[in-house]
């Protein structure tokens, strides 16, 4: 992977983490937003 490709992957907007964080903070879906709770934990505590 060139240094250009590499840039421009992690520059994109993570827009799946910024719906999902929108989305449980207005949202009824208990469910859902205790699942996106539980990775976003994970992925902290394991470094991802």
């Amino acid at each position: 992977m060139t240094e250009q490709t590499f840039f421009e992957k992690t520059n994109q907007v993570p827009t799946f983490w910024n719906d999902a964080t929108k989305y449980a903070s207005i949202s009824k879906d208990e469910a859902f937003v205790e699942e996106v709770a539980y990775m976003m934990v994970t992925l902290h505590r394991t470094g991802a």
